[in-house]
């Protein structure tokens, strides 16, 4: 009987380090993918906002089908050409663009990015700083999703188009 025990014994701890193994490898996997997807995310957005790259929205970083998100009012583009329009904007409405990643990080697919956006309004001449963050989801290497979350009512105030009190 005690033989019994001890094999049964032997036989669980052999069973719970093998699944500590594979637990192990699915963390290694998902911190590598996050990586992978960081540094393709990072590389992307520095070419569309910081090189004036608006081609770098193309079906090799987005997914065909991607969603920009508002804060509150739900779809703002889908696709990758209503993902071109919307940031085309910011590249004609704005010179001088420095756009900063303050901070990257994230799990697997999901990623989050506090960035910060620096330009000259090209019609008032108003100085914009404003910082924010996104929330982006990926699969397969490219971007399917963003949320992006910012001050609104400071993005107006910058441009003039709201009084500060």
């Amino acid at each position: 009987m005690k033989n019994f025990t001890l094999i049964v014994f032997v036989l669980l701890g052999l069973r719970a380090q093998a699944q500590s193994k594979l637990d192990c490898k699915d963390l290694i996997a998902a911190e590598n993918q996050m990586a992978a997807n960081v540094k393709m995310y990072t590389e992307t957005w520095d070419k569309i906002l910081n090189q004036r790259d608006i081609h770098a929205i193309n079906d090799k970083n987005f997914a065909k089908d991607v969603v920009l998100l508002n804060q509150k009012e739900g779809i703002r583009a889908k696709g990758i050409e209503g993902f071109k329009n919307a940031f085309n904007y910011y590249l004609t409405a704005f010179s001088d663009i420095k756009f900063t990643f303050i901070d990257v990080w994230g799990h697997g697919d999901k990623l989050v990015k506090h960035w910060n956006f620096q330009g000259k309004h090209n019609e008032t001449g108003n100085q914009m700083n404003l910082s924010g963050v996104t929330l982006v989801k990926m699969k397969d290497g490219k971007i399917i999703e963003e949320q992006d979350f910012d001050d609104n009512l400071s993005y107006n105030q910058q441009l003039g188009r709201y009084l500060v009190k």
